[in-house]
């Protein structure tokens, strides 16, 4: 709106002496020009209009002498604005020219009438001449019926001729309204603005860019200021000023390549005479950058555009559906800064053929969602999307979301729908996406792997390789487009009471090739429903008619189901239903509670009973201040059949690089309660019932090792009491201090069927006819038993076979020298003497170990 006023300097020779200008770009009105009036009653706002601001209904006017000799080849130029419906009590006048500075008077003179009583509001230009008011043109009737601003221009040439043109958009592409001539010529000496309102319209008079004296001569040819597709068949092309109706219409001044085809109509628009509307004979292609040739056209004053090129595209957005775009790349944490701005942000890849227009697409987490802005994503294109404030601070392609979720460091879900509530993409991370402890603090993206990947999890991410920590916008540092080939397989099988299965798939699989599997189970279970959530799920879940048997074991098969890349098998695996948990049936079998620096802590669980238990939801605790406290919940399934083990630790990988005897496959990773390395108490805990309790020592290890860091503490008896010390001891030296998820290597179970003593827990073979042989008497309880004793140092290492599969009778005494298998004397020292008896069968029906001392002179 301010912009003609440079126009004015370039194209006209004036002096102050014969012109009017007013741009009010001073902040004021009382100095160059002075404007006298009801001066109270105006301001100049904080847009440097002028403002009518009053506060009572009154009339109000300021005015300021034109400084025109004569109206001959004169020009009126003004910005006004009404922010009401004008009637009969409330409208506004621009004098051109008035015979009084005092425009109360009703002055003789030129003035444009804004408002009128009806709903026939037109811009009218009167002539007053002795109190009588004559209309000399008016613009569209009800044109200004409602609000409004007007940018206006008024021409009169010598001859009397007027000609009203205007520019209801409020800026400066006039348009030709009316004309009229009238026989008088009257002078006058003043411009001004006269309003006449209510209260309620007290300050809704505005005008800006005033300008008064010579017509402006237009020598500039007009210029095309944008081409746009409005559809496949019409094109509209915009000038900066109003242009000539032949030139503008004549279909050869127009054409457009690539691939352009014949232009068959040319129209100038009915409202704005700088738009023209084309159509074509061909059809625009979606997404197609072309370029506009314009010729020849002219302006009103005849100025005519000899040639410009102007490039547009034809773009219009698509309806996208599930996959076509994906959440490619995404910071939650950026601090500390590695490289890239300190923001979040999310950016998706257009991985179709299709155009999308972004606006009003929601992005969100588990809190709330945010609203994107306007945008357009093209095929193979990336597109960030970042909190409004953040926009500025990414040089590639980035557009605002308002409400930007917060996304969480540790794991969040994030959601991309269409503005048709259409989910497009969605993923649910956790910080183990990173698969990596130098990046998961912080300053790094975590970045997809496979765009192309039809569904995406922790397998298909990674944090960024890049140096700044991230690639917004362009190709990802770990992209890789190789396929899947590997066909799916069944992770695990979780049974559900009284009649649901849930099978959890190692990807995600094909939906489709889910619900149409065919399915057998043996024990023989009738499918009711089989319920498949999503697109490309990891889970199904099977309902049966009949109720599951707890601690039955069932086999499922699945014939012909794909993964989510199309890859087929038939898939078998194992289910049941875990019996309740009750005391006695899963006991504390090792613990460790003083590991070495830098590893975890554990604790074992071992199925004592003939049932099949599953862990999952089951505590592990501590006692603090008395209280059982700090309950940890084992939140994974893992299904125990009787006899076997499983390990609870914080970090599985740890313990089985520093166990040998560790048993892959046989660990649950979970937090635990902080163990003391002096005393504690372990706590099972299923629901409100402690299952077992160990309330162990640090004094329960082997008392002659240096240290127990690092070393376990094994039971040795599943059935004996958890807290008695006799039935704990460290894990043996040869396999390592400890056998997570394995037999006990001090497992000695307690069989009822014999005995066995010493006659002196002390031999000293020094031959000197005291205690020189080491006595030990047994009785069984049936005769015909084999029996096997062995003799072991402190460090669990076998030093002599006194018998090995002997016949035994129901009772005897064997006797040992202190010789060892190699010949040589048994050294000073605690030893363990195992007793073992088998029946014909090879059965272990009894076996005993007791400690004993080979005493000397040192």
């Amino acid at each position: 709106m301010k912009q003609f006023f440079v126009i004015v300097f370039i194209l006209t020779h004036y002096t102050l002496y014969s012109q009017l200008t007013d741009d009010f770009n001073d902040g004021n009105f009382t100095t160059n020009p002075t404007w006298s009036g009801t001066d109270a009653d105006y301001t100049v706002n904080a847009s440097f209009e002028l403002q009518l601001n009053n506060t009572i209904a009154a009339t109000s006017y300021l005015s300021t002498p034109h400084l025109l000799a004569n109206l001959d080849n004169k020009e009126w130029r003004f910005h006004v604005r009404q922010s009401f419906s004008p009637s009969g009590s409330n409208y506004g006048r621009v004098y051109l020219s008035a015979s009084s500075a005092d425009l109360t008077t009703d002055p003789d003179g030129y003035y444009l009438q804004f408002g009128e009583a009806g709903s026939t509001d037109a811009v009218r230009l009167f002539i007053v001449q002795g109190g009588l008011d004559v209309e000399i043109c008016a613009g569209t009737i009800g044109q200004i019926a409602s609000s409004f601003q007007m940018g206006v221009r008024v021409v009169r040439d010598n001859a009397g001729m007027w000609e009203l043109y205007l520019d209801d958009t409020g800026g400066t592409s006039y348009a030709l309204a009316a004309t009229g001539t009238e026989p008088l010529s009257l002078s006058g000496t003043h411009f001004g603005f006269f309003s006449e309102y209510t209260m309620s319209n007290a300050d809704n008079f505005f005008y800006d860019d005033v300008y008064v004296g010579d017509e402006i001569i237009d020598v500039t040819p007009p210029t095309v200021s944008s081409v746009t597709a409005i559809s496949a068949n019409q094109i509209d092309v915009l000038f900066d000023e109003a242009v000539d109706q032949v030139t503008a219409e004549t279909t050869s001044n127009y054409s457009y390549a690539p691939n352009g085809s014949a232009i068959t109509t040319a129209t100038l628009d009915g409202v704005n005479p700088a738009l023209v509307h084309l159509d074509i004979a061909g059809t625009l292609t979606n997404g197609t950058n072309y370029t506009m040739t314009v010729t020849n056209v002219e302006d009103q004053e005849g100025n005519s555009l000899t040639s410009q090129d102007e490039n547009f595209a034809y773009l219009i957005a698509e309806i996208p559906v599930w996959g076509d775009v994906v959440i490619n790349e995404f910071v939650c944490d950026p601090t500390p800064v590695v490289g890239m701005p300190d923001a979040e942000f999310v950016e998706v890849y257009n991985r179709s053929s299709k155009i999308f227009n972004v606006q009003s697409w929601q992005l969100g987490d588990e809190t709330g969602d945010g609203t994107v802005q306007d945008a357009w994503l093209l095929p193979g294109e990336y597109l960030i999307l970042t909190s409004t404030t953040n926009v500025d601070s990414f040089a590639l392609a980035t557009v605002g979301v308002t409400s930007f979720p917060n996304l969480n460091n540790a794991g969040d879900h994030i959601v991309l729908t269409s503005d048709l509530g259409v989910a497009i993409d969605s993923i649910v991370y956790t910080d183990d996406w990173y698969k990596d402890d130098t990046k998961d603090g912080g300053g790094y993206s975590i970045e997809r792997i496979n765009p192309q990947d039809p569904c995406s999890d922790i397998d298909d991410w990674a944090a960024s390789n890049d140096a700044s920590g991230g690639t917004p916008g362009a190709q990802n540092s770990i992209y890789d487009l190789s396929p899947d080939v590997d066909a799916p397989t069944i992770a695990q099988t979780v049974a559900l009471a009284p009649n649901f299965l849930e099978v959890h798939f190692s990807e995600g699989m094909d939906s489709t090739s889910l619900s149409n599997a065919n399915i057998t189970i043996n024990p023989t279970l009738t499918i009711q429903n089989n319920y498949v959530i999503e697109a490309y799920p990891s889970m199904m879940t099977l309902q049966f008619q009949e109720n599951l048997a707890t601690s039955q074991v069932y086999q499922i098969e699945l014939q012909n189901v794909a993964d989510c890349w199309s890859n087929s098998a038939n898939l078998n695996a194992i289910f049941a239903l875990p019996a309740i948990i009750e005391t006695g049936d899963l006991i504390i079998n090792e613990i460790l509670f003083n590991p070495v620096t830098g590893g975890y802590d554990y604790v074992e669980l071992y199925n004592n009973s003939d049932k099949l238990l599953d862990v999952n939801g089951l505590e592990l605790a501590n006692l603090a201040n008395d209280t059982i406290s700090n309950n940890d919940i084992i939140e994974t399934n893992f299904l125990l059949f009787p006899g076997e083990y499983v390990v609870i630790t914080e970090d599985s990988t740890q313990v089985q690089q520093q166990y040998p005897a560790a048993v892959i496959g046989r660990f649950v990773q979970s937090d635990l309660p902080t163990y003391s390395n002096d005393e504690g108490t372990v706590y099972l805990i299923n629901g409100n019932q402690v299952i077992d309790a160990v309330s162990y020592l640090d004094d329960w290890h082997f008392q002659l090792m240096d240290d127990d860091d690092g070393k376990s503490l094994e039971r040795i008896d599943p059935n004996a009491s958890s807290n008695d010390q006799n039935n704990w001891h460290t894990a043996a030296e040869n396999v390592g201090f400890g056998t997570p998820g394995g037999e006990n290597s001090q497992f000695y179970p307690a069989l009822s069927n014999g005995t066995f003593s010493y006659t002196s827990e002390t031999i000293s073979p020094d031959n000197d006819g005291f205690e020189d042989v080491l006595q030990i008497n047994y009785e069984m309880n049936a005769p015909g038993y084999v029996g096997t004793f062995t003799v072991y140092d402190d460090r669990g290492r076998k030093v002599a076979t006194v018998i090995d599969n002997e016949l035994l009778s129901t009772t005897g005494t064997l006797s040992w020298q202190g010789v060892t298998d190699n010949g040589t004397k048994a050294s000073i020292g605690p030893y363990v003497g195992i007793f073992e008896a088998f029946d014909v069968q090879g059965g272990l029906i009894f076996v005993g170990r007791k400690v004993f001392v080979v005493a000397g002179t040192l």
